[in-house]
């Protein structure tokens, strides 16, 4: 054969002739490689292989540059059936296997270099989507021109309520209608004050509330693309402090749901059932009593996955007002309005408060609210209920940082960073609060929910 020692040979045509007969007979038990003593060739052999389904290999240590200690490189060559049928010469198969060898030795890594040209690609469609104008920001662009997907917009990621989705059309769509050709990274205080001087002498109410949008535009636009390094300080922020004006709401509602008033409060909801068994009032009804007692906003609320609710765990999840997924304790009461709908349900379903059409989520509680004004005389708005929760935590004694966990309220400084009380003690904060509310009001609510549907 050749041999010049136990595994390396001189790879010539009558010694490869020995060993395939070799391999045939069976003469390898385990994996085995004979390295070629004119080259960096090498074959592998494995058990129970014929020759022909053996393979030629560059299977060696190789010190790159900058490195102190060679690495163990394997980089298949050719099969011998392969190149057998292709007419490969010995000597063109020790060409690849020492080309590649000079290639890795002098750090270009054909497969290194092939990843880096990946990694290239993909930091330029990154940078690309970052660079999107206003419009492509907040809509999302279904696919780009090289058939790629875009990543998602704004609407599609922080999943918005219907008011908050007709803000975007009819107070930043048509207001800011100038900026939204534009790349929003190149968006600065300067641009955002010439708009807004422009447009304000129409009135200042719905300037500032497409504001409001284009600064949560921008700040959702700086988290997505941090590593761009393309977003650093907000310009609408910036702009309204350099003209000193605030667009932040001021007149903000304290309306709640007063202590007198939870008894026709609830029957009137609950008696939303007897007008009507269509799905509207039935997610409507279940709506309002969900967002009383879990605090929870309208949107994460009719956002609700079947799939993010675990009874086994009595928890589900929401997405909160900063497009984060968050996990949150079930009580008596809101698992007794999920039980009640689960059993119910139509099949080929993804909410908890399907769509009338059978597709996408329930579109609001507007409908329904007029209905329980009218039979209790109680107006409350979606985010009403919100506020009655919280205010009713306070009262009770549960502690601020529960109440935010409960209602999903972000926390900054040491405190989120240390303090993160269970899903036990969470739940028992929000059950404190329920019981509060069914022992003042006198309604045996769960077996309420629980009955006929």
């Amino acid at each position: 054969m050749g041999r010049v020692s136990e595994n390396r040979i001189n790879f010539t045509k009558s010694s490869l002739s020995a060993l395939e007969r070799r391999v045939n007979a069976g003469g390898f038990t385990k994996n085995a490689y004979v390295y070629d003593e004119a080259s960096h060739l090498s074959l592998r052999m494995r058990p129970n292989q014929k020759f022909i389904d053996c393979s030629f290999y560059l299977y060696e240590r190789i010190k790159a540059p900058r490195e102190r200690v060679g690495t163990p490189y394997k980089r298949l060559i050719m099969q011998v059936g392969e190149a057998k049928n292709a007419g490969v010469a010995i000597s063109e198969l020790r060409q690849k296997a020492d080309t590649l060898y000079l290639e890795i030795q002098s750090g270009r890594d054909p497969k290194l270099v092939l990843k880096q040209q990946e990694v290239k690609l993909q930091e330029g469609h990154f940078l690309k989507e970052a660079k999107r104008s206003l419009k492509a920001m907040i809509y999302g662009n279904a696919a780009s021109k090289d058939g790629g997907a875009w990543a998602d917009g704004f609407i599609k990621e922080r999943r918005p309520g219907e008011r908050y989705l007709e803000d975007i059309e009819h107070r930043c769509g048509v207001l800011l209608k100038c900026l939204y050709n534009e790349p929003l990274y190149l968006l600065t205080p300067e641009r955002v004050k010439e708009v807004y001087l422009e447009l304000v002498p129409r009135g200042k109410t719905q300037l500032h509330n497409a504001m409001r949008i284009l600064r949560s535009v921008w700040n959702w636009a700086q988290v997505k693309y941090d590593d761009a390094e393309l977003f650093v300080r907000n310009p609408v922020s910036r702009a309204m402090k350099q003209l000193g004006v605030n667009i932040n709401r001021t007149n903000r509602r304290t309306v709640r749901l007063d202590q007198e008033d939870f008894t026709d409060y609830l029957n009137a909801v609950l008696s939303l059932r007897e007008r009507d068994h269509t799905t509207n009032f039935r997610n409507g009804r279940d709506a309002l009593l969900f967002m009383l007692f879990s605090g929870v906003r309208i949107t994460g609320t009719l956002n609700i996955l079947l799939d993010e609710i675990n009874l086994d765990k009595k928890t589900f999840k929401i997405i909160n007002k900063g497009g984060e997924l968050l996990e949150l304790p079930l009580n008596t009461v809101s698992e007794a309005i999920i039980r009640n709908r689960l059993s119910h349900l139509p099949d080929n379903n993804i909410y908890l408060y399907p769509g009338i059409t059978g597709t996408g989520h329930y579109a609001g509680t507007s409908s329904v609210r007029r209905i329980v004004k009218e039979v209790s005389g109680v107006e409350l708005t979606n985010h009403d209920l919100r506020r009655t929760y919280k205010t009713l935590g306070a009262e009770l004694g549960v502690h601020p940082i529960m109440i935010d966990d409960l209602m999903g309220h972000e926390r900054s400084g040491v405190d989120a960073h240390y303090i993160h009380p269970s899903m036990t003690t969470l739940r028992e904060a929000s059950q404190k609060i329920t019981d509060h509310i069914i022992e003042k009001s006198e309604v045996d609510l769960v077996a309420e929910l629980l009955a006929i549907w």
